[in-house]
């Protein structure tokens, strides 16, 4: 089963910068695609599957949201879809809802 399948929460495209901390580096990453649950990052060393990490981003009217996230896979790949995948864990109700919105909103908009 590959990961498309394994997916329960529609993902849409999303660019905007998400900042995590590893080992004591602060990192800075941009979004390929947001759900519900998680987000792609592309960068040229992601985590290790498995690994917590906190991201901080802004979305919609939320600035500087703080989610703990959990790496799910990742693509070690010289390509440009270098990156990981992360699913959030424990989420606020205000982050789901602006996440949400943003699903809503470019699923209409593809339908057109």
């Amino acid at each position: 089963m590959n990961n498309a399948e394994r997916r329960i929460s529609e993902r849409v495209e999303a660019n905007f910068d998400v900042n995590y901390i590893h080992r004591g580096d602060y990192l800075i990453s941009q979004t390929r695609d947001i759900s519900i649950d998680g987000m792609f990052l592309y960068t040229r060393n992601p985590l290790i599957p498995h690994n917590h990490t906190t991201l901080t981003f802004s979305l919609g009217n939320l600035h500087d949201q703080k989610v703990e996230a959990e790496v799910m896979w990742a693509n070690r790949s010289e390509s440009k879809d270098a990156g990981m995948a992360v699913k959030f864990v424990g989420p606020s109700k205000e982050l789901q809802k602006a996440i949400l919105e943003i699903v809503n909103k470019v699923a209409i908009l593809d339908k057109q």
